[in-house]
């Protein structure tokens, strides 16, 4: 995995493992798709309990859980067909697959929603990227979120799930995190292939309400290449 080869981790900090999944039980009860509060707004409440060594710890925790758990929702789906994957770019096996390969990063056994956890994750990964990078092994934390970004947009394409506005604010997310996460190196590493075909992509997704309205639409590779060749 040539790819994501970069100069060797430093030891990352210590945090309290205990309290670091107090903290993850914490917020799956207050925050999530059973909270009646509108994402956004819960994505909100929830960035500034990031702000701390121990919350900015839990964040990448969640980057880590959902990719990880993620990638093991795609793995057993392509065994069950006789499949492999390259975590490295799901738009292949999705080519394949279609919307016979489900997404499915709302229903992952750790309970962590991606437009509330993750997002909250992500827009505090942005504004902290180097703290963030202490805290963890930062090659997988870069890694972890251009995974989930490639998955979540191959599913768009070839997956024919329908894009809401919470999708694509969760796609801003992880692009605007992986930015500032690149920013920190002075040579970034290479850019996994899945993500490479998206930035030579001009193609524009449509974004929908809960009505089924067109309220919008987003251009990834554009946003991908302004981001990551500035």
């Amino acid at each position: 995995m040539r790819w994501f080869r970069r100069k060797p981790a430093g030891k990352p900090l210590l945090v309290d493992p205990v309290r670091r999944e107090a903290l993850i039980a914490d917020i799956r009860r207050r925050f999530g798709s059973h909270v009646a509060v509108r994402f956004p707004e819960q994505v909100d409440a929830l960035v500034p309990l990031f702000n701390d060594d121990d919350g900015l710890a839990v964040a990448t925790v969640i980057v880590h859980r959902m990719a990880e758990q993620a990638y093991a929702d795609v793995q057993a789906q392509a065994a069950a067909r006789g499949l492999g994957v390259d975590r490295r770019s799901y738009r292949a096996l999705y080519r394949q697959m279609g919307p016979d390969l489900r997404y499915r990063l709302a229903e992952l056994t750790c309970g962590l929603h991606p437009y509330v956890h993750l997002g909250a994750a992500l827009a505090a990964i942005r504004v902290h990227p180097k703290r963030a990078m202490m805290l963890t092994d930062p090659n997988w934390l870069l890694v972890h979120t251009l995974e989930l970004l490639d998955l979540t947009v191959s599913g768009w394409e070839f997956g024919r799930v329908l894009v809401s506005p919470d999708a694509a604010d969760m796609v801003g997310h992880l692009i605007a995190a992986a930015m500032q996460m690149r920013l920190t190196e002075d040579e970034p590493p290479a850019l996994p292939p899945g993500i490479r075909e998206v930035m030579r992509s001009n193609r524009t997704t449509d974004i929908y309400d809960r009505t089924g309205a067109l309220v919008g639409r987003i251009n990834v590779g554009e946003q991908t290449r302004r981001s990551f060749l500035a």
